[in-house]
């Protein structure tokens, strides 16, 4: 399935402009300059202008009539099914991630989509864990982002380095 360019880019502005809105909403942390709002901003911001640029370059260079938004290709219902997929990822953690928190439920959504796309476990089980290493050290550690610690609260302190 692809999408056209003016479509993503109409998607990424508007995401871009509700993590801007979202990020607004954040807790500041006292005696530090920049909040755990500041790094969603940034990234919306960023969202925003890629989606402009596709609309841009969509309307400047292919120009003409747009023969479908959406077209399907030869992928079939693996390619749906992995579509699907990462929309259910998504909603895993928007609907889990404070119950179960995020050292715990990152790894195992990680594993799922990266098995699902690349069918080798030992990449996926790798990358699953040292991505949400880093990804916990890059937000919680060195941006102060506020990540939720869900069944492992008692531990945060064991946790936190």
């Amino acid at each position: 399935m692809k999408l056209d360019d003016s479509l993503n880019g109409l998607l990424a502005v508007i995401l871009g402009l509700a993590m801007i809105i979202a990020s607004r909403g954040m807790t500041q942390i006292a005696h530090i300059e920049y909040g755990p709002g500041f790094f969603p901003s940034i990234a919306g911001g960023g969202l925003m202008l890629a989606g402009l640029f596709l609309i841009i370059r969509r309307i400047a260079f292919q120009g003409g009539a747009v023969e479908g938004l959406v077209q399907l290709r030869g992928q079939g219902i693996r390619g749906a099914f992995g579509f699907l997929l990462i929309v259910s990822v998504v909603g895993a953690y928007i609907l889990f991630i404070n119950a179960v928190g995020f050292l715990l439920l990152t790894p195992i959504l990680l594993f799922v989509l990266i098995y699902w796309f690349e069918r080798r476990a030992n990449l996926a089980a790798a990358i699953a864990v040292f991505g949400t290493l880093i990804f916990h050290i890059f937000f919680y550690q060195l941006m102060s982002a506020p990540l939720p610690w869900g069944v492992l609260k008692n531990w945060s302190g064991a946790l936190t380095w």
